[in-house]
């Protein structure tokens, strides 16, 4: 049995489109979800997340076999979809996304960072 090893740590975010602060409580809900099934469905495992009214972040791990792009994409697609099914209303991301990567010792850093986004933006907190 070969021994395997590995440690692929990011933060991503992605904002809406335009920075319109469109995202309700009952919207965040629907984006945590959604991020929790991509998550399921591309093998990532998420540390951490933040939903706020205009932007996303998520601290994540993942193995070098899995395709982070598939992850965001079916995060972000999908979310749209059913919030726009739930609200009939049009809501959009804007296009891209931001990642950077993250090493083992700075994860815990990363994740009390996102952690602390409502207190950071309390204007941006879901109603």
């Amino acid at each position: 049995m070969k021994h395997q090893a590995f440690g692929i740590f990011v933060h991503i975010t992605w904002h809406t489109r335009l920075r319109e602060q469109g995202i309700r409580a009952g919207d965040a809900n629907i984006v945590r979800r959604i991020i929790d099934e991509a998550a399921a469905r591309c093998s990532v495992h998420v540390h951490e997340r933040a939903v706020l009214t205009d932007h996303v972040h998520v601290i994540a791990s993942l193995r070098p076999d899995r395709m982070l792009a598939s992850f965001i994409r079916h995060a972000k697609s999908e979310s749209a979809r059913q919030i726009n099914l739930d609200r009939g209303r049009s809501f959009q991301w804007a296009r891209g996304y931001f990642v950077e990567s993250l090493s083992r010792t700075h994860l815990s850093a990363a994740c009390v960072y996102v952690a602390k986004q409502f207190k950071r933006h309390p204007d941006r907190i879901p109603h």
